[in-house]
């Protein structure tokens, strides 16, 4: 599991578009059962690398005109993700012009 920070110079309503845009680009699914206005959920299926994937995304107005993103990503059935799930939400991050460290 990774945790990674990012500001995107969005109002959130733009930035939470932005992030659904993103999630899909990236082959990722909006599981809509799961999360809820500021948090959203995304799932990937099983591929030769993973048994699957999960980025959980929390929201939030750090001023009128920019949002503060936390992903949070899990892998099912793995003990250690190698990094995969840390780039991930990096990958989430840049594609939606948010500035992050790490």
């Amino acid at each position: 599991m990774a945790r990674v920070n990012g500001t995107v110079p969005r109002p959130l309503d733009e930035a939470t578009d932005a992030t659904h845009h993103a999630a899909a680009e990236l082959g990722y699914a909006l599981d809509e059962g799961q999360g809820g206005p500021a948090v959203l959920v995304f799932k990937k299926g099983a591929s030769p690398m993973s048994w699957g994937s999960q980025l959980t995304v929390e929201l939030a107005a750090a001023s009128p005109s920019a949002t503060a993103l936390t992903v949070t990503t899990a892998e099912r059935f793995v003990l250690f993700d190698w990094g995969r799930g840390k780039r991930a939400a990096r990958r989430l991050l840049d594609a939606v012009g948010a500035s992050h460290e790490g």
